[in-house]
């Protein structure tokens, strides 16, 4: 029998319900939005997601409502211009407002926190679009879905599982669950539950579903292709962190261990980048034929850091042998005790972003390549966390591959097998820019001519279904750096998977702060390169053809 409590709390829940659904605004009565669509967006913070693949996709709607006449502010404004060019999913930087929509807020068992953006009725383009989080994830950001939907896709972000910021992984403490859910769970969930959330909305399910995302986002599509090969029917991974473990234990580490003293003390500072940046773009920037402020290619750059240290004496304008040997460090490829190469080192031009990453933004923070490897030294890496006074400064990366097993396994993305994911008729774009300063554009080249390997020895040709993009001067995941960094890989991708036409180049725009194309240039797929023709105007992509020597 149900008792007086109870009776109460089902009282004011039917209330609620019936509330909800009736409730329409004036403004939104009045816009031309049918009643019955924004009863029916709040309908679903009643619908029941909790059978969804045998209650292993649990769900539940938080909060659902329509918005409609919404001016963003000009933080929202300038983030979601951001994301949208994160995503490779641009959209005008005039843009202000956003169309009707449903938005919808949720999560899925035990921890996923989700934000859905689904267009009006009559907008919908009739795919999803899932911009994947980066970093150590733990936020629920609005802006991915913001630009999204200004492109007429139902949008998801998600946090990863729990709730963090930067890169902190306290989370993942002694939490098998929350490793998992981060790793790939996350992910493959969320989209099952927006198929649904949007098959109840729209009355009909999605023609087709797009995964995109950097670092940690990119991750999330390569490994997404390769442990649920039918949940996207297209991948853009920028920057990918595909080996995650080595991203963070080799490259990270090998990075922190250069740059701060035995003090943990920044060796380098904004200035020092500054000089070093001017010399190497010196040496380098011509190397493509052009002097554009953009290195063409690392690979033929032979800049000597030696060439900046002081000499007996002198103070200023140069660097103390300890720099020089710090940047030496930060270029050279991480060795084994074979003397193999594990990792490769940062590709000169990855200056543009070695503020933050090499040398801290402001005194009181240490650089990023230290927060990501002792915070995933420390909580993630490991089954069982570290005791709490670890000195990170014992690790040894080739000592503890074993005892790293059992998270790596679940935890990498870096298997070559994609075979099921080109069967589904799946398609990849992987875009790296050359400026990276986070993760060195070398990884992903290793990834990918593995693939290659692989899927030749299977008789399968990797670029029928995925396709490696470099991009000179581009860093990490913004648009800082003094490349061009504005391309649509996603309209690239949907007329690869939905029209056939495989993407045998990609054109890149460089925009000014208004938004203002200043430069445009193509890239080629791997391993094809951008040559100048030596006669056309440098800002004009038409100037440039696809090399392969």
């Amino acid at each position: 029998m149900m008792n007086s409590l109870h009776k109460g709390v089902y009282s004011f829940m039917s209330v609620a319900v019936l509330a909800a659904l009736a409730y329409t605004p004036f403004s939104q009565a009045a816009s031309g939005v049918s009643q019955a669509e924004i009863r029916a967006c709040a309908a679903l913070q009643f619908a029941d997601f909790s059978k969804l693949e045998e209650g292993e996709a649990a769900a539940n709607v938080i909060k659902a409502r329509f918005v409609q006449n919404h001016t963003m502010s000009d933080e929202e404004a300038d983030w979601a211009y951001k994301y949208s060019r994160l995503m490779g999913a641009p959209v005008d930087k005039s843009i202000k407002d956003l169309p009707s929509h449903c938005l919808v807020e949720g999560y899925v068992s035990p921890t996923i926190r989700f934000q859905l953006r689904l267009p009006a009725r009559a907008l919908w383009n009739q795919k999803y679009l899932l911009n994947a989080c980066m970093g150590f994830c733990g936020e629920v950001s609005p802006y991915p879905t913001m630009a999204g939907i200004l492109r007429e896709y139902a949008t998801m972000s998600h946090d990863g599982g729990h709730t963090a910021y930067g890169f902190d992984g306290k989370w993942a403490r002694n939490n098998e669950q929350l490793k998992v859910d981060f790793a790939y769970r996350a992910n493959h969930v969320v989209a099952v539950v927006a198929k649904d959330i949007m098959e109840k909305y729209y009355h009909t399910k999605a023609q087709y579903s797009f995964i995109t995302g950097c670092s940690k986002g990119g991750h999330a599509g390569v490994m997404a292709a390769k442990r649920y090969p039918n949940d996207f029917d297209g991948v853009i991974a920028r920057g990918p962190t595909i080996n995650y473990t080595d991203v963070n234990l080799v490259n990270c580490m090998d990075n922190a261990k250069a740059i701060l003293d035995h003090n943990d003390q920044p060796i380098l500072n904004p200035l020092d980048v500054a000089m070093i940046s001017e010399a190497v773009m010196r040496e380098c920037d011509g190397t493509d034929g052009i002097i554009d402020g953009v290195i063409g290619d690392p690979r033929v750059c032979a800049f000597k850091p030696t060439t900046l240290q002081c000499e007996a004496g002198k103070t200023q304008g140069c660097l103390s042998e300890g720099k020089v040997a710090a940047v030496e460090a930060l270029y050279a490829a991480s060795l084994n005790s074979q003397g193999d190469v594990i990792y490769g080192g940062l590709p000169y031009g990855s200056e543009a972003e070695w503020v933050g990453w090499v040398a801290p933004q402001i005194s009181a923070l240490k650089p990023f390549h230290y927060y990501a490897a002792t915070e995933y030294l420390k909580y993630i890496a490991y089954p069982k966390a570290l005791d709490i006074n670890y000195d990170w400064r014992d690790f040894s990366y080739e000592n503890e591959q074993d005892n790293l097993a059992e998270v790596s396994q679940f935890m990498n993305a870096d298997d070559p097998d994609l075979r099921a994911f080109k069967q589904a008729g799946g398609k990849m774009l992987i875009l790296h820019g050359w400026s990276d300063a986070a993760i060195p554009a070398y990884a992903t080249i290793d990834w990918y001519e593995k693939v290659e390997e692989f899927m030749a020895q299977n008789k399968e040709n990797v670029r029928d279904f995925a396709r490696l993009f470099l991009l000179p001067g581009v860093v990490h995941c913004g648009i800082e750096g003094p490349g061009p960094s504005t391309f649509d890989a996603l309209a690239a991708l949907e007329n690869w998977v939905v029209g056939g036409v495989t993407p045998d180049s990609l054109l890149t725009k460089k925009e000014d702060q208004t938004g203002t194309v200043i430069r445009t240039r193509p890239v080629f797929p791997y391993p094809l390169t951008v040559k100048y023709d030596g006669k056309g105007d440098i800002n004009k992509a038409s100037s440039f053809y696809a090399d392969d020597d």
